[in-house]
């Protein structure tokens, strides 16, 4: 009786087990195309994974199918031993039974419905910046890569600079999307424009003319500079960036500059705003006065050089003008014989005129070639000297750079000269002696001819004595006799006093 009973119930469990099997081999079977399934990595190929998820073979999990470009933040490749979820790609069966799997698919899925979930909750999302590409930017948002156009970025496509929004969070509006092709279009436009406008409400309220602000330089342009305030862009026209002239942008700005600026017009219709740098620090001229002092030396550039003098800066936004006739004590065609822009120069202040706004400048006044001139030369003193002009009395001759001096025409020669241009001419070098140095009157004369009655003192006595003596015409001259002038005047005197007719 013991012996049925056992029989009976191993046939039971036997029973039992058969069904089990009936029952894994029926659920093993029953595996659908797009069913997500948990699987074990259980051995690498050379493109892709062996993947055991519970079923008659191993599925294949191809490496192209392991991640996406849309998904963002995707895992790293899996090793031997992972668990990871797969979605049934394609099932093959029969004898030759093989099962597709993709990793991407399933996680892609899961993503595009927490993206619905989240649009379902608002129509404003967050959205990352990712990278800049052509035509706008990729951003991430819910694990999924989309796309914004640069129209979409800003209220106006000027100015806008990607860089700025990589690696950023901000909100957005859907523009469109697209399951099957994997795409998603956003937009932050019209919530910028939103925004823009509350901060320009609120910008009128609290700025009007005359208010100095802080902004950052958004743009550089050929007639100025553009300046980001907040609420709109102003723009600082050319004539407002400095006080100094001649200013190139490009040298002074870059695009996210931090300027202070003024504001000197409003137009709140067109949403334009009118900036001034310059002004903003106010006027230098206003104070130039108690800086720049008459007489006071300065260093600084050469700003520009004309026909009538040179411009030299001395301070930020104050020039002064050197005059040609301020340039050089010796004779100039042009100031840019002596200077040329951007060369640093010592000056002396020689008169201050806040109304006018000008300022003269000497530069001869500090290298004044007469200074110390009685301890370079000396009266009796033999130099060489280079003729510059001639005049009707004598000839001028430069002694050193600034520095001329006079042979007057009887000093030319020991001889008779009728004029200058008949001994010397222009360019002509030669040797004189000093017979006078003036430094008050800034002048020196010199003689040639008293070398001459050096090297021959007989030939020049002879000389003056020739032109001492009376000519041939004269001696041949007749003379009158003082006796007969004499007794005429004193007979004619006689008959006057007698009263003869």
């Amino acid at each position: 009786m013991v012996q049925v009973m056992e029989n009976e119930t191993q046939e039971t469990m036997e029973t039992q087990e058969t069904m089990e099997d009936m029952m894994d081999q029926i659920a093993l079977s029953d595996l659908r195309k797009g069913e997500i399934r948990s699987g074990v990595i259980i051995s690498e190929t050379e493109n892709g994974w062996l993947v055991d998820v519970s079923y008659k073979c191993e599925g294949y999990l191809p490496a192209k199918e392991w991640t996406h470009h849309i998904l963002v933040g995707d895992a790293e490749r899996p090793s031997v031993g992972d668990t990871v979820e797969v979605q049934v790609v394609n099932i093959r069966e029969g004898e030759e039974a093989q099962l597709l799997l993709s990793r991407w698919r399933h996680e892609f899925d899961r993503r595009w419905n927490e993206f619905e979930n989240e649009l379902a909750r608002s129509e404003i999302i967050s959205a990352k910046g990712l990278r800049k590409v052509k035509g706008g930017l990729m951003v991430a948002c819910c694990g999924l890569e989309g796309f914004i156009p640069i129209s979409h970025l800003a209220a106006d496509g000027r100015g806008v600079n990607l860089n700025k929004f990589v690696d950023e969070v901000f909100d957005v509006k859907l523009l469109e999307k697209d399951r099957r092709k994997n795409r998603i279009v956003f937009s932050r436009k019209s919530l910028v424009e939103k925004e823009t406008a509350e901060q320009r409400a609120k910008f009128y309220e609290n700025v009007q003319e005359g208010s100095v602000i802080e902004g950052e330089v958004s743009s550089l342009t050929d007639f100025g500079v553009f300046v980001n305030i907040g609420a709109v862009d102003g723009l600082v026209h050319m004539s407002e960036i400095s006080w100094k002239r001649n200013v190139r942008v490009k040298d002074a700005f870059k695009k996210g500059d931090k300027v202070t600026v003024k504001v000197i017009g409003i137009d709140r219709e067109n949403n334009r705003i009118s900036l001034s740098i310059k002004q903003a620090g106010g006027d230098p001229w206003s104070s130039v006065i108690e800086r720049v002092k008459k007489g006071s030396v300065i260093t600084g550039p050469v700003t520009n050089v004309t026909d009538f003098g040179a411009f030299v800066e001395i301070e930020p936004g104050v020039e002064g003008l050197i005059h040609i006739g301020d340039i050089s004590w010796a004779r100039i065609l042009h100031p840019k014989e002596a200077f040329r822009k951007g060369q640093e120069v010592q000056v002396q202040v020689l008169e201050v005129d806040t109304v006018k706004r000008r300022v003269s400048l000497g530069f001869k006044q500090l290298h004044d070639p007469w200074k110390d001139i009685e301890e370079r030369y000396k009266k009796g003193q033999d130099i060489t000297v280079k003729v510059v002009r001639l005049a009707d009395f004598g000839a001028f001759v430069k002694i050193e750079e600034g520095v001329e001096g006079l042979i007057h025409i009887s000093q030319l020669s020991t001889k008779r000269v009728e004029k200058p241009g008949d001994v010397l001419h222009e360019k002509q070098e030669v040797m004189a002696r000093i017979i006078e140095v003036n430094p008050d009157q800034r002048r020196i004369r010199l003689s040639i001819s008293a070398l001459e009655e050096q090297e021959s003192p007989r030939a020049a006595r002879d000389e003056e004595k020739k032109r001492r003596e009376p000519s041939r015409a004269e001696q041949e001259k007749p003379q009158k006799n003082v006796q007969d002038e004499v007794v005429n005047y004193t007979m004619g005197d006689l008959f006057k006093d007698q009263n003869i007719n």
